[in-house]
């Protein structure tokens, strides 16, 4: 009798005691412990994803979510570092999918959560990543109050050249025309997306496809044009001096203070904005090429939250664990508010409804009436991917240019001569 007792005492403290003490949907076994990544170059970005970890763990108390972040360089670079030291994160904000997926570090996502998307774009015939937007078209983000003072009219700028005049009369007032957050190798980017979508991608939007079948150069007159449109923006004392210094954090602060009126950048720069200048006035126009078309960014990526392919392959509770950040991630009260603050597009079949402002829906009537819309440069997959950290080299070189420590043409031909180091051991057209 005393066994039989001692049965039920044990049954009674299980099913109806130890529930009490776990707490509600807590695991009464030990806590999942996964591991994450994201980039954390843009501030109010980075702080968005935080709070989504944190919102989930919440949620989910049975599972632990460790942050391994890095401040430091660029962003495939600490990516690289992890998975150097053994240390490749279970959950992944992926932005360079297919140099991961050829080294075999992500794994294939489930039909359930690909499925989420309007549209994915696949490597190989598979899909590694849940798109967390899509691509946004990039704008001059301006003071209205430096516009008002010198009669500069946003709606008067319909060719370049009349971009070029603006700024001309911008910098005779005595204020820096642009503000660029050139302490950040990527920031670069934007401005030299501008020049690659009007000069290069529009008539060719397979020139790199081209370049690795031998058949242009960085040498020829299309690449020439876009160096040469960057470098003439310094060259005519258009950009902020303290460019090289300036974070992308802290070129909103040099907007709303005056000492400069425009800002190229994407919608995401709203908040940014605002935040540090509550009461600033400011508006959002696409910048024309020199015929007055627009040929804006834009579209689905092959960007987005993945797995650790190791992880999925040994780990099922991890594997479900990151499966359910994703789902959390994109259920409709979240997203929507990752959307709204962030001022991002949405990539998921179904279609968040968030409040947008006016100047988010003129984002939004640029991105539909585009003459022109595709990816930048280094967000193409496939025959016109990138070689590994040529773009960051790029960058730095025009960087260098922009200082007066070297020419347009020994950038074109260190471009060339890159370009040939970068594409021995990788070459999609050549040797897929």
């Amino acid at each position: 009798m005393t066994g039989l007792k001692n049965f039920f005492v044990v049954l009674f403290l299980a099913v109806f005691i130890l529930p009490i003490f776990s707490g509600p949907g807590q695991d009464r076994g030990s806590a999942t412990t996964i591991t994450a990544t994201y980039a954390t170059g843009n501030e109010l970005t980075a702080n968005l994803m935080r709070e989504r970890i944190m919102g989930f763990q919440r949620a989910n108390p049975n599972v632990r979510i460790v942050e391994r972040l890095s401040n430091e360089g660029a962003y495939l670079d600490s990516l690289r570092t992890l998975d150097a030291v053994g240390e490749f994160p279970d959950l992944i904000e992926m932005r360079d999918t297919p140099l991961f997926v050829r080294a075999g570090r992500l794994g294939e996502l489930p039909r359930d959560i690909v499925n989420l998307f309007e549209i994915t774009v696949p490597f190989n015939g598979r899909v590694y990543t849940a798109p967390i937007d899509e691509s946004y078209p990039t704008g001059i983000i301006y003071s209205r109050r430096i516009f008002n003072q010198l009669g500069i009219r946003a709606e008067n700028i319909r060719t370049y050249q009349d971009f070029l005049a603006a700024c001309e009369r911008i910098r005779a007032s005595g204020v820096a025309p642009i503000v660029i957050g050139g302490a950040d190798i990527w920031h670069i980017g934007f401005w030299w997306g501008f020049f690659w979508q009007n000069e290069v991608a529009v008539r060719h939007p397979d020139w790199i496809a081209r370049r690795y079948a031998n058949q242009v150069r960085f040498t020829d007159p299309e690449i020439r044009a876009v160096i040469t449109g960057l470098n003439e923006l310094f060259q005519r004392g258009f950009i902020e001096r303290g460019w090289a210094s300036t974070s992308e954090g802290l070129a909103p602060s040099i907007l709303v203070s005056g000492q400069a009126a425009m800002y190229y950048i994407g919608p995401f720069a709203f908040n940014q904005i605002t935040e540090a200048d509550p009461n600033f006035d400011f508006g959002f126009f696409a910048l024309p090429d020199r015929n007055g078309r627009i040929n804006a960014m834009g579209g689905p990526t092959a960007a987005g939250w993945a797995i650790n392919a190791d992880t999925q392959r040994t780990d099922p509770a991890k594997t479900e664990a990151v499966y359910n950040f994703i789902r959390y991630f994109f259920r409709n009260d979240n997203y929507s508010e990752f959307l709204r603050v962030g001022n991002f597009l949405p990539s998921t079949r179904a279609r968040p409804n968030y409040p947008t402002t006016p100047l988010f829906q003129e984002v939004l009537r640029i991105a539909s009436t585009a003459d022109n819309k595709q990816l930048n440069w280094n967000q193409k997959i496939g025959n016109d991917e990138l070689p590994p950290n040529f773009r960051n080299y790029c960058y730095r070189l025009v960087g260098e240019l922009f200082l007066n420590q070297t020419t347009v043409d020994e950038v074109l031909r260190a471009m060339d001569r890159e370009w040939e180091v970068a594409t021995r051991d990788f070459n999609p057209v050549l040797n897929p």
